[in-house]
């Protein structure tokens, strides 16, 4: 074995070792771990797809046909998060068996990276297609009826679906029928609530009596065949695994209303936008978790080039370095992110994530330039000038690698301050607009305020739990990193 491998092998494990001394750091970790899982396998948590489902005797799938369907989960960062449920475990795998080898460690982490990013641009290009659409069916459907001048029958219309289509009329029908039976033995009423179930049923029986007072049988028929069928075929199934908490995708329409929720405990409530409350919170872990991984990717990624370039030929190109980094560190940068949201008008999470990356760097380059500034003078790297070795290799190569690991106690709390700024910005109403993120859900809850003050803590209190856990693992990563402690 390379011995310099050996050495940085037991380096990591005296850390791995100092930190698991720290129990708060431990538990702080652990509480991290779980809502990384809750977000990477939120499908499995929430959703209006069942898992299996036995119809008319066939065996179907829903969930997984749907995991990567665009039209579904509309947002990127849901399927990046989707395609995680898979490649995930076997990233996990990799590191506990190839734990003991650093470049095996590496390589595994950059294999799984880049089968990631690759699968999920490839996901993008090529979107996948919808489960429920057939064009030759549609095809011939319109083939079909070429030259006639009735109205198709419903009997007619189920002929052109194909087995997906058909399923998810009966699975939708089914599932607001069961919700709406439940809220009523929740609230033990028999009167008219205002559920999604109940408002199909209205709704329906108003075109049915339009109907009947035009005296136009042909479209009556057809809706009164439609809601037999829907009845009919609701009973061929025989056997669904639904997720585990809820129903409902975060952007399913869940119906619902505030007066509703008065009534409701708080697994059944709704959203100001009427969807579900439950879902939005478990899928709100994705956002958080993004925002905290890129922003600081971003910080990371013009900091360390910033600092490493001011440490290492100090003089004129430090002095240079260090006044810009005074002027950008006096701007103000929540004041800056709110300018830029504000005349870029748009709300997407990226850009916020941007913004929030753009300013939150100049931390790391200080921290690397004192790294470098005292490691440069040290005999090693007047060795490495002495070999001839280039300036970026001995940078990058030798002067990096030791300057890197202090750097790594100040993650985590840079984790924080970007999550902290993502929230603040969408409980500002700067967040991005329909989004799952737990800022907007508080803001959600703001303005309903103190009407609906149920819809405000439960975001506030997981935004509290994870800023929390982020800061004791900083903790206890400090700690683990302080030679003095290593006793």
């Amino acid at each position: 074995m390379n011995p310099n491998e050996n050495i940085a092998s037991t380096y990591w494990q005296t850390i791995w070792k100092q930190f698991n001394k720290h129990i708060t750091g431990k538990i702080g970790l652990l509480i991290i771990a779980l809502f990384t899982l809750v977000g990477i396998y939120a499908p499995f948590l929430a959703s209006s797809k069942p898992l299996i489902v036995q119809y008319e005797g066939g065996w179907y799938f829903p969930l997984f046909k749907y995991l990567f369907f665009t039209g579904f989960y509309t947002k990127h960062l849901d399927i990046f998060f989707n395609l995680l449920i898979f490649t995930f475990p076997f990233y996990i795998l990799a590191l506990l068996l190839f734990h003991k080898t650093k470049k095996a460690i590496n390589l595994s982490t950059v294999i799984f990276s880049v089968i990631q990013c690759s699968l999920f641009l490839y996901l993008i290009a090529y979107p996948v297609k919808d489960p429920a659409s057939d064009p030759s069916l549609t095809l011939a459907r319109r083939t079909a009826l070429k030259g006639k001048s009735v109205e198709p029958t419903w009997a007619f219309d189920t002929q052109w679906m194909n087995d997906y289509a058909k399923l998810n009329l009966v699975l939708r029908y089914k599932l607001r029928q069961q919700q709406h039976e439940k809220l009523q033995s929740l609230l033990k009423t028999d009167q008219k609530l205002a559920t999604l179930w109940q408002t199909d049923y209205d709704n329906e029986q108003r075109i049915v009596e339009r109907l009947k007072a035009q005296g136009n049988t042909e479209a009556l028929k057809w809706y009164t065949d439609r809601q037999a069928w829907l009845e009919q075929q609701s009973q061929k199934i025989n056997f669904m695994v639904m997720p585990l908490i809820r129903d409902f995708h975060w952007e399913d329409d869940a119906g619902g209303d505030s007066t509703l929720n008065h009534l409701l405990p708080f697994y059944e409530l709704t959203r100001i936008n009427r969807k579900d409350f439950l879902s939005a919170l478990i899928f709100g872990v994705r956002v958080s978790l993004v925002v905290g991984i890129i922003a600081v990717a971003i910080s990371l990624a013009i900091g360390i080039p910033v600092g490493a370039a001011a440490g290492y030929f100090g003089g004129t190109a430090d002095i240079i370095i260090s006044r810009f980094l005074e002027i950008w560190e006096a701007m103000p940068s929540f004041l800056m992110l709110l300018m830029i949201v504000a005349i870029a008008q748009s709300k997407s999470i990226f850009l916020v994530i941007s913004v929030i990356g753009l300013f939150g760097w100049t931390g790391f380059s200080r921290y690397i330039r004192a790294e470098f500034l005292k490691q440069r003078n040290l005999s090693y790297v007047e060795a490495c000038h002495s070999l001839g070795f280039g300036n970026s290799r001995i940078i990058f190569g030798h002067i990096l690698p030791n300057a890197i690991p202090p750097l790594l106690t100040l993650l985590p709390f840079a984790v924080m301050g970007a999550v902290s700024s993502e929230a603040g910005l969408s409980f500002l109403g700067l967040g991005e607009e329909g989004s799952c993120s737990w800022g907007v859900l508080m803001d959600e809850g703001r303005s309903v305020f103190p009407g609906e003050s149920y819809l405000l803590w439960p975001p506030a209190l997981l935004l509290t739990i994870l800023l929390i856990a982020t800061a004791l693992v900083g903790d206890a990563l400090r700690d683990a990193f302080d030679p003095k402690m290593h006793r």
